[in-house]
């Protein structure tokens, strides 16, 4: 078979061949579809509990798995690449040097920058509970630490820093939560890269009006540029929870309005056990495993203006077994429109995932809950969850499989970009039509027309064989399709779009114009 880059160079505008693929019913649109066997990093020591936490990068081509108790409880990091529809692992698992002690939980906190090459591990036992941050860069497929471990200034007592850990879009801006700072009371710091040198920017991060050692730091999420910060903070006011967003200007931190508390909470929620942003910041997901008698809930909040509001109620996910935990952990597309979360005691410690949507300000349940096969017990599936940019691609982990080993699941789906055509029937034909319109800026249409089912991927290259995005990647229904890609982040230039289903494909050229 030929590579994509070598048809490329025979291909011929206006031509096109036409293969048979197949493209999903509207029933199927949210349903997350497991890509692949469960991974497993090799080289593991004990039980390590893989799948503690866990990161994609922004394409979802890139993923990065934890496992905190590898060695015993030093811990470790797994890297896996995607190329087409196979996962790899890459090179051999991560530790940082420097580490202080044997029981360190290397990979307590985890994140990728959106194009994969910068990773930023936590370990919160560092050195007694004084915790520390590595970063590491990739190079060549080739991953290297950058610089000594960090430590922060300012800590009051075992500040257990690096429990939780966050990235901006370019890998420039890191939070870090320590959860033990000042008796319990928590706080988080930011540090900024500049010419490949990391420094703490200010002081720590500590919310106004918490009530009680609110455990702040215990969750934490960015804001793609960086500018917006999240901190979650699960015991406050007596395990009610809390979070709290700040925002930065010129180099200078400051909290944006009263710490965020959701509504319609039952008995202890623990909110801010688990939080998540939007790129652009406005957008905030909080979870609070503990809700009512620990069944969990997760709570959205807008902003507007500087100000934020809840949006809607609580979300909990249908078709849950027992006290699920729902809200253990979320994650958001760039959007803001796709939330995934989990409840890790599902079904007798099975675990579980919901997915939700958001059309016009309004949440939904998409699908039934969801979870990876090839689990061997209950896997506490949910325990960490990360989605890509654009909703196409899921990660997640489960730290008791196989006698806590542990593992992760990939799953795919179409995204908020693919959409079924009514009226059309079964198509007799199969059709990718030219994208509309073109030239673009910044986004276009592509509809096509399958009349087989098979596994699709609906996927953007560059001239140069690169893929850019991808907008559907799943087994598929025939049926007559809509996909709409926003280049808003791409550059100006020749771009080609691919169906494809085993060895049949079939191609068009489009351009983008800025």
């Amino acid at each position: 078979m030929h590579t994509f880059t070598t048809f490329l160079s025979r291909f011929i505008p206006g031509v096109v061949v036409l293969i048979a693929c197949g493209l999903l019913p509207a029933s199927t649109l949210a349903q997350w579809t497991q890509q692949g066997n469960k991974l497993v990093g090799t080289g593991s020591v004990g039980q390590a509990q893989q799948g503690s936490t866990v990161a994609l990068s922004g394409d979802g081509n890139t993923a990065a798995v934890a496992a905190i108790y590898d060695n015993g409880q030093i811990g470790a990091v797994w890297v896996y690449t995607r190329t087409g529809n196979v996962w790899s692992q890459q090179g051999s698992k991560i530790v940082g040097t420097g580490i202080v002690g044997s029981t360190a939980e290397f990979g307590r906190g985890l994140a990728l920058s959106a194009d994969g090459n910068t990773l930023a591990c936590g370990a919160d036992l560092d050195s007694t509970n004084t915790g520390a941050i590595w970063v590491f860069t990739r190079t060549g497929g080739v991953w290297s630490q950058q610089g000594s471990k960090l430590t922060v200034t300012g800590a009051v007592g075992q500040a257990f820093l690096g429990l939780s850990v966050a990235l901006s879009s370019d890998g420039n801006t890191m939070i870090a939560g320590g959860v033990g700072d000042n008796s319990s009371a928590g706080a988080a710091w930011v540090f900024t890269r500049t010419g490949g040198v990391w420094s703490q920017q200010g002081s720590k991060l500590v919310g106004t009006g918490a009530v009680g050692n609110a455990n702040q730091g215990l969750s934490v999420a960015l804001s793609s540029d960086g500018n917006t910060a999240i901190v979650g903070g699960y015991l406050d006011a007596n395990q009610v929870g809390a979070a709290w967003v700040f925002t930065r200007s010129a180099g200078v931190w400051s909290q944006q309005g009263n710490k965020l508390v959701g509504t319609g909470y039952v008995q202890f929620p623990t909110q801010g056990r688990s939080v998540a942003l939007s790129a652009d910041g406005n957008t905030a997901c909080v979870g609070g495993n503990g809700d009512n008698a620990a069944r969990g809930a997760v709570w959205m909040f807008t902003r507007t203006g500087g100000v934020w509001a809840q949006q809607g109620n609580k979300l909990v996910g249908t078709g849950a077994v027992g006290n699920a935990q729902q809200g253990w952990s979320v994650a958001l597309s760039a959007d803001g429109n796709t939330l995934v979360e989990s409840g890790i005691v599902d079904n007798g410690l099975s675990g579980a995932l919901w997915s939700f949507k958001r059309t016009a300000g309004v949440w939904s349940q998409q699908g039934t809950k969801f979870l990876g096969t090839g689990n061997v017990g209950n896997a506490w599936q949910g325990y960490s969850v990360s989605m890509s940019s654009n909703a196409t691609t899921l990660l997640e982990g489960g730290i008791a499989d196989a006698s806590s080993t542990g593992a992760a699941w990939v799953f795919t789906a179409p995204g908020t970009a693919v959409r079924e055509i009514e009226g059309l029937g079964i198509p007799q034909a199969f059709a990718l039509e030219q994208n509309y319109p073109n030239p673009f800026n910044p986004s276009t249409e592509i509809r096509f027309t399958i009349s087989g089912a098979g596994f699709v991927s609906l996927r953007v290259f560059d001239v140069l064989g690169r893929e850019v995005a991808t907008l559907a990647n799943q087994t598929l229904q025939p049926g007559g399709f809509s996909a709409t890609w926003d280049a808003a982040h791409a550059p100006s230039g020749t771009y080609f779009y691919r169906l494809q289903s085993g060895d049949l494909s079939e191609t068009r050229k489009m351009v983008l114009t800025k």
